[in-house]
């Protein structure tokens, strides 16, 4: 009887393994067009440009989670995206963006708070004039903002899942572990040290706030404040 009661876990973990190695292989393999691609999507000046950008990056870090999301039948509830401890899960997000924010303000030595302001899809949105750029301001939040932090939520939970922890409390293993992955992309694709710190940073801020508070809305809304912040 016992086995049998064990079954279920055993199966939930081995599922987690799987998923979570998927997308890291899928990452890890359209990562290896990014030198290539990055340099020409950069250079456009239009909205198409800024929406090709934006399908791009959907390739990168939301179509494979999405997929194994429908394949498994999961609902982003199981992800955290409910409406229990809203309030608490944005008050943590915003208090991790602003401490980000406010410590890469210091490195750079100019205040930085505008989220996204560095992104060029923002530019090229910005470009397209009123109203075409609210669309394209609109997608580049939805895929920079919302799935890219969705992204480290599925990655830290899928890990919990497979090591069998709650994955609750400020240094759960799915966090760290996002964190290090975040960090440690950053680094190899040529940002150094600084990129690889404040990189770690986000990708924690990202995953702990489901691990402390059990929404992960605030998770999605540090990522949308911290990404590619630029000056006022």
């Amino acid at each position: 009887m016992a086995s049998r009661a064990h079954t279920p876990v055993i199966a939930s973990r081995l599922s987690a393994v799987v998923d979570l190695a998927i997308v890291i292989v899928a990452f890890t393999a359209c990562s290896l067009s990014v030198p290539f691609v990055n340099p020409i999507l950069r250079q456009g000046h239009s909205l198409s440009t800024a929406f090709a950008a934006a399908a791009y990056q959907f390739l990168l870090e939301g179509l494979v989670p999405l997929t194994l999301m429908t394949l498994r039948r999961e609902p982003f509830a199981s992800y955290g995206l409910i409406r229990h401890n809203v309030a608490p899960s944005l008050a943590l997000g915003l208090a991790l963006a602003l401490l980000y924010d406010l410590a890469l303000s210091c490195y750079a030595r100019t205040l930085l708070w505008i989220p996204l302001r560095r992104q060029p899809a923002v530019r090229m949105s910005l470009a397209a004039g009123f109203p075409l750029c609210i669309v394209g301001l609109a997608v580049t939040v939805l895929v920079w903002g919302f799935l890219e932090g969705f992204f480290g939520v599925y990655f830290s939970r899928k890990l919990n899942l497979a090591l069998g922890h709650s994955g609750r409390g400020w240094f759960a293993p799915g966090t760290l572990a996002f964190a290090l992955f975040n960090g440690g992309v950053h680094l190899i694709v040529g940002q150094g040290l600084q990129g690889f710190m404040f990189s770690f940073a986000s990708g924690y801020a990202i995953a702990v706030v489901p691990a402390i508070t059990g929404n992960a809305w605030g998770s999605t809304l540090v990522q949308t404040l911290t990404n590619a912040v630029g000056p006022l």
